[in-house]
């Protein structure tokens, strides 16, 4: 591909991040974690979105699994919450971060109700942004093949 076409999926990228930092669901982390490739080789930030996207994945279908239970297991729930948090926060997803404490707090207090709710923000807020990291992976993996 020619430069101009890696200047434009640059631009396309920068803006997506852009309209995430503007809607408040990203802070800087994310930008300082896309650039951590420089150091750890082309593939980590696309690496990092899948394996983010994947992961979230799971702990949202464990999450839905525990609180279907009779007798919720908090102390398995709090433990998904805090790798889904500590994940979100390590780059920069705030939405999900927020979401993640929301849920930590209904936990606290061993209120189904609210872990539930907790959950159904956590999918909402995943909702809002996975397309977006589904394109700026996309965007990613292009790039690379530049």
């Amino acid at each position: 591909m020619a430069a101009g076409s890696k200047e434009s999926l640059l631009r396309t990228m920068d803006a997506i991040i852009t309209e995430l930092e503007q809607e408040g669901l990203i802070n800087k982390y994310f930008r300082l974690s896309s650039q951590l490739k420089e150091v750890n080789g082309p593939y980590f930030f696309a690496n990092l979105l899948l394996t983010f996207i994947s992961d979230t994945h799971n702990a949202l279908m464990e999450i839905a699994k525990l609180l279907d239970e009779e007798f919720v297991n908090f102390d398995a729930l709090d433990q998904i919450a805090i790798k889904l948090k500590g994940s979100a926060s390590c780059i920069g997803l705030v939405c999900i971060s927020r979401a993640c404490a929301n849920l930590r707090c209904g936990i606290d207090v061993k209120s189904h109700i609210g872990c539930i709710q907790a959950k159904n923000e956590i999918q909402h807020e995943f909702g809002r942004i996975h397309a977006r990291l589904d394109a700026i992976t996309q965007l990613e993996q292009q790039l690379i093949l530049n």
